[in-house]
């Protein structure tokens, strides 16, 4: 194996632990909020990437790949493509948003292997990052399925008749 496509692989797999930690994260912050219906949802996001993740770490288990720092990661954006922001996660979201948010991550995944298999200068890499663009791209058919079988919500949704309001 190339250092081209340990490195490669090295950010396949963080970029699915990263997606499954933040898919976590959203999931736990909805539980906070009695949002279980979309907690759940994210929950099933999660283990998807874990899958993703796994199926990632079995091509590379019999290579060493590079410890990186955060730092060394190179990603074509600020953080790890399959990683939204954690602000995507409003306390009253229904399932469609939750739906659009994990597919919006799953096409920033697509677009980072469909450039790495295009523009990489390793051949293997590229066959790697086309395969995984493929896979990529089936998971964004399937979320956008689910979202057309998904009611849209109301237009005010976010509007909470209870605020919180905290009286010393």
């Amino acid at each position: 194996m190339t250092q081209k496509v340990a490195l490669f692989l090295a950010h396949a797999m963080a970029m699915e632990q990263e997606a499954a930690d933040r898919y976590d994260e959203l999931a736990d912050t909805m539980e906070v909020h009695n949002n279980r219906e979309v907690a759940e949802l994210f929950r099933q996001m999660a283990k998807y990437s874990r899958l993703h993740g796994a199926s990632v770490a079995q091509r590379a288990s019999s290579h060493d790949l590079p410890r990186l720092k955060s730092w060394q990661y190179r990603w074509n954006m600020a953080e790890p493509p399959e990683v939204g922001e954690v602000e995507g996660g409003h306390y009253l979201m229904t399932p469609y948003h939750a739906l659009v948010f994990a597919l919006e991550n799953e096409k920033r995944g697509h677009q980072y292997y469909a450039l790495q298999a295009t523009d990489n200068d390793d051949a293997e890499v590229r066959a790697m990052a086309a395969e995984m663009a493929d896979e990529e791209a089936e998971h964004v058919a399937e979320l956008e399925a689910w979202i057309a079988r998904t009611p849209k919500p109301a237009a005010d949704w976010a509007d909470d008749p209870d605020d919180a309001v905290v009286v010393d």
